[in-house]
């Protein structure tokens, strides 16, 4: 993806997740997803920690201008516009674009061209490594947000902890409930009933839920527009690691690429039923149904090729986990491309002779 001679790829109406790792270092995970007129950002930081990139991408035929807009606990700061010639790219440090925050959020706005934008949180502490991830884009701001897979680990029997990070980017402090769903139950945490939460400010909320190594949703609910996200320290196959789990857009039938990665799908609903068709790398096809209510999980297995998700229940949003020697990752369950309808102009010779 940071390569300097563009690739092509032909998926053929397939999402394909990007693993991207530092070998022995951290690892992460995204989707190839099709150009945006509107990705958000919440996560990473600009302090001296900070190795983490904004990269930008214009896969169009022209110019591209692109307006940056960056919000951190100081509240919002002056945008950045960036100018990209055609098939062209451009990586952007994330310490130049706050220097000195410790929590940002960014908004990235093309005004023209066809732009695609990814994260990088990478984080260090002189020539010592604190990890990495790709920090995914999240839906436009909404009073109801669901962030579906956050993994919950124990480290020599102590758990690791959790912080909600969340923007209300307008200029009205909003009031915030949050839910957190798990196969014990559906509960809200304490401290996080009818919360306040600055306008214009990154706001950062530590959560330490008293359970059992699992994986858990949160479900967050706003009288004003918000987007968030949470960062979770993790500690798999003796690597320490962190992850972003991002909140996502409710789930559609779509099929996705897993060849070599068998991550571990977390689903979250009200009443979760999702029809899976796996095709593994020996051609044979096998059908399954996941069912449950609140969260439910399916382990893919280690020879699938592709998955295909065939019938999804309403309202269920979803996310996958990947655990590898390297680090560990997330990315949300959505299709990395729509197919869309146009009307197509019709000829009319009476404008031309009224």
């Amino acid at each position: 993806m940071q390569s300097s001679s563009p690739t092509i790829l032909d998926t053929k109406n397939m999402t394909s997740p990007v693993w991207q790792i530092k070998k022995g270092v951290w690892a992460g995970a995204t989707i190839c997803s099709a150009p945006s007129t509107s990705q958000w950002f919440v996560g990473g930081a600009a302090d001296v920690t900070s190795k983490g990139k904004l990269i930008l991408i214009n896969s169009g035929l022209s110019e591209a201008i692109i307006d940056v807009e960056v919000w951190s606990e100081s509240g919002i700061r002056p945008s950045k516009v960036i100018t990209l010639k055609a098939n062209s790219s451009v990586v952007q440090n994330l310490d130049s674009l706050d220097p000195g925050a410790k929590r940002i959020a960014l908004h990235i706005a093309p005004r023209s061209g066809r732009v695609n934008a990814f994260l990088v949180d990478e984080r260090g502490r002189g020539l010592r490594s604190l990890g990495g991830e790709m920090v995914n884009a999240a839906p436009d701001p909404s009073r109801v947000i669901v962030i579906p897979a956050i993994p919950h680990m124990k480290r020599s029997g102590k758990a690791l902890g959790h912080t909600l990070r969340i923007i209300a980017p307008g200029d009205v402090d909003a009031r915030i409930s949050v839910e957190l769903i798990s196969t014990k139950g559906s509960f809200i945490p304490v401290g996080f009933d009818d919360r306040v939460i600055k306008a214009g400010i990154v706001t950062e909320i530590a959560l330490n839920p008293q359970l059992v190594p699992t994986t858990f949703a949160l479900k967050i609910s706003s009288d004003r527009p918000v987007v968030g996200s949470v960062y979770s320290s993790t500690y798999a196959q003796s690597k320490s690691d962190f992850v972003w789990s991002t909140s996502t857009a409710p789930m559609k039938e779509y099929s996705l690429a897993v060849s070599g990665l068998a991550p571990t799908l977390v689903f979250s609903g009200e009443k979760v039923s999702i029809s899976i068709s796996v095709l593994y790398t020996n051609k044979k096809e096998k059908k399954f149904t996941v069912t449950g209510e609140g969260i439910a999980t399916f382990k893919v297995p280690e020879n699938a090729r592709t998955i295909n998700f065939t019938k999804v229940s309403d309202k269920t949003y979803g996310g996958a986990l990947i655990s590898t020697q390297s680090g560990y990752g997330y990315f949300p369950l959505v299709p990395g491309s729509e197919l869309t309808r146009v009307l197509l102009p019709s000829a009319n010779i009476r404008v031309l002779n009224p």
